[in-house]
């Protein structure tokens, strides 16, 4: 005959079974936290790529538009007016355009000075900001 002894603790109960895992409210807790981190990640990805494009832009248009406006100066008969197109040997899509308008100026003695009122605005199609430089400079009387 076999004999069959069953263990128990001192007060005569059975013991629990330990289970190692975790509780459906556990996993769920941990995902959303999970999910919650992620989301901010990614959310901090997005906010990154638009301010390097934004800084990418305001250190790129100044150099543009100095490079326009020396065009200007070099021959204002050319802009005369409105004239606008685009840097085509730019990676990024930067547009440009010029405005150019001669004025006269009063100086001394009923004296007018010829001048060139110059705007450049260079625009990004991809941050949609634009880049705004304005310059007067002579008009020789020959120009104008």
């Amino acid at each position: 005959m076999m004999n069959i002894s069953r263990s128990s603790n001192p007060e005569g109960k059975a013991q629990k079974q330990c289970r190692s895992g975790f509780t459906l409210l556990e996993v769920l807790i941990s995902v959303s936290i999970v999910a919650i981190v992620l989301v901010s990640a990614l959310r901090l990805q997005g906010q990154s790529v638009t301010m390097n494009e934004s800084a990418r832009f305001y250190s790129t248009a100044p150099f543009l538009a100095q490079q326009k406006m020396a065009e200007v100066r070099f021959d204002p008969q050319r802009f005369m007016g409105t004239d606008s197109g685009r840097f085509d040997e730019m990676p990024v899509q930067y547009s440009w355009r010029v405005v150019v308008e001669s004025l006269m100026l009063g100086g001394v003695e009923n004296d007018e000075l010829p001048v060139y009122d110059v705007t450049v605005t260079i625009h990004s199609a991809v941050t949609k900001t634009s880049y705004v430089l304005q310059a007067y400079f002579h008009a020789f009387d020959e120009e104008i």
